[in-house]
């Protein structure tokens, strides 16, 4: 996302970092099977909202400046931003991942934080929850990419879902 009135909101993040990211996001995926395409890199130009208040809650603030009118009709539509409070979020439409995320690591785990965010918050899209096991994909604040066969199955079932396929069972 860019944004020349919220520093905040302006990513630093170029196109092949953006693709690097999503190699990585793949290679996290490829224990389910699963792989995220590529359709397009777009700049987004955020919404002039005024700057954060102390007392709002930053994925509320973040979540408004979004443009929402631009987002494609055929895909999953993901935004980077510099800076927020929590290191990533999915509400619906769009994934939103802050590319300075904090975490813990733990053995294992990923080496590039905001890939691994970038997982965890599609985990989300595939109906998958959090899970405080500290080397599951799906703990908050982690750098884990474990996933356990029950995610696994779960997420390829929503996956399939998404491409508009019935499951193999």
């Amino acid at each position: 996302m860019q944004s020349i009135t919220n520093p905040r909101l302006q990513t630093t993040l170029t196109e092949n970092e953006a693709r690097a990211i999503f190699d990585e996001v793949n290679d996290i995926w490829a224990q389910a099977g699963i792989r995220f395409e590529l359709e397009a890199i777009d700049s987004l130009q955020a919404l002039d909202l005024a700057s954060k208040r102390w007392y709002i809650k930053d994925r509320d603030w973040v979540k408004k400046a979004i443009p929402t009118d631009q987002f494609s009709p055929t895909a999953i539509d993901m935004c980077f931003v510099k800076d927020m409070g929590p290191n990533g979020f999915f509400y619906g439409e769009p994934v939103v991942v802050c590319e300075n995320p904090e975490f813990h690591k733990v053995s294992g785990g990923a080496d590039n934080p905001v890939a691994r965010v970038t997982a965890h918050e599609l985990g989300h899209v595939l109906f998958l929850q959090h899970r405080q096991e500290r080397t599951n994909l799906m703990a908050s604040g982690k750098n884990g990419i474990s996933l356990n066969p029950q995610e696994i199955k779960n997420a390829r079932k929503r996956a399939l879902e998404i491409l508009g396929q019935l499951p193999q069972p």
